[in-house]
């Protein structure tokens, strides 16, 4: 395989309340680009590591970067691709001393969905109109949460407009087989206070946490070692809200995706009373699915208990879009292994199985003429 050089940059975006995003810009340098930019979006408590693997340049993120991957051409006269890796806020230099600002450490689930990403397409799509004198809808490729957002965003009417496409690596709306992993991480988590948090510093101090991540998280057999060790290292290394996690723990009890309720223990005692349930239940992304009108991929592990393949398919027979591909990595599907979450990306046979399929996907809708 040629490779072809890309330009890098590293822009910033501002957020409707203030927080400053770091996206990695990869510009392919190459004639036949896609005319629709890709945004990679990570999940829970992850960085830019999570679909950008490694340091430009290097062998492993030759190999176990989707980024890379995307802004190159693989087939003849095959397009690459303009490739944004956003970083939500709480990560990297997107962050605030605790201490001193306090309030800043109260987002949810819902920041992301209605401030993130809005400001992470507008700073793409502002790059498009002053470049090249367009304002193209995007492709937004989400792993796990960065997934789940996608579903969200999508259903309002600036998410149909402005999607193209969403591929979805391990993005659940319902939490039926939840993993003990993030049930524990949601459970320590105080409802009534809203604190910082560093899943990194919680995995380090407890073996047994990290222990039951690593059963949970990932296919041992499918995965380098080496590869897995970094990701721990450098993929957790951010701060989370509390809130983030209290809201996960009511997608586990009431096992649907929706918004963070006004008052939390009120949806949590009568939210399963006939009669009351409305009155407390909040907007719920899984039971709005079919507002959700882009062009889907849903890619899911065979061994993936953090999103069983049953949350997937669910995806797949409820959203409201008429384009829908799912495809299952595991062996009994064809595939060299049975992928488990964090291997979907970053396993050992991520980039000849599932990155074809991602690329392949891009190219076939970049071909049609329709806009959302």
């Amino acid at each position: 395989m040629e490779l072809l050089e890309v330009r890098q940059e590293t822009v910033y975006t501002k957020t409707s309340d203030g927080w400053y995003l770091r996206i990695y810009h990869y510009s392919p340098l190459d004639r036949n680009v896609a005319r629709y930019p890709v945004i990679l979006c990570h999940g829970l408590a992850a960085n830019k590591n999570s679909c950008d693997f490694g340091q430009p340049g290097t062998s492993e993120w030759e190999r176990y970067s989707l980024a890379a991957y995307l802004s190159r051409s693989h087939r003849e006269n095959g397009m690459a691709f303009d490739v944004w890796v956003p970083e939500l806020r709480g990560v990297g230099q997107s962050t605030f001393d605790p201490k001193q600002h306090p309030e800043r450490y109260r987002w949810t689930v819902d920041d992301y969905i209605d401030k993130d990403a809005p400001a992470i397409i507008k700073r793409v799509q502002d790059w498009y109109l002053e470049k090249k004198q367009e304002k193209p809808p995007v492709f937004w490729v989400g792993k796990s949460m960065g997934g789940m957002i996608a579903y969200a965003y999508g259903e309002t009417r600036e998410g149909q407009r402005n999607l193209k496409g969403v591929v979805t690596l391990g993005s659940p709306v319902m939490f039926g087989k939840t993993g003990v992993f993030l049930e524990f991480l949601t459970r320590v988590t105080p409802r009534n206070v809203s604190i910082p948090i560093r899943v990194a510093d919680l995995l380090e101090k407890s073996g047994d946490l990290m222990s039951h991540f690593k059963g949970l998280g990932v296919n041992i057999e499918n995965i380098d070692p080496v590869v897995l060790q970094t990701y721990l290292h450098v993929g957790f290394g951010n701060v989370l809200s509390s809130k983030v996690l209290s809201q996960f723990s009511l997608f586990f009890k009431h096992m649907t995706f929706c918004r963070y309720p006004r008052y939390p223990w009120m949806y949590d005692f009568f939210g399963r009373v006939p009669g009351m349930k409305n009155v407390f239940t909040p907007y719920s992304y899984t039971q709005n699915l079919y507002r959700f009108t882009a062009p889907l991929l849903v890619i899911a592990g065979g061994l993936d208990k953090m999103a069983p393949k049953t949350d997937m398919e669910y995806v797949k027979n409820h959203v409201g879009s008429t384009d829908v591909t799912y495809l299952e990595f595991s062996k009994e599907a064809g595939y060299r292994a049975d992928y488990g979450h964090l291997d979907l990306n970053l396993g050992l046979h991520s980039r000849d199985e599932v990155y074809p399929k991602i690329y392949d996907w891009l190219v076939q809708q970049s071909k049609t003429t329709g806009e959302p």
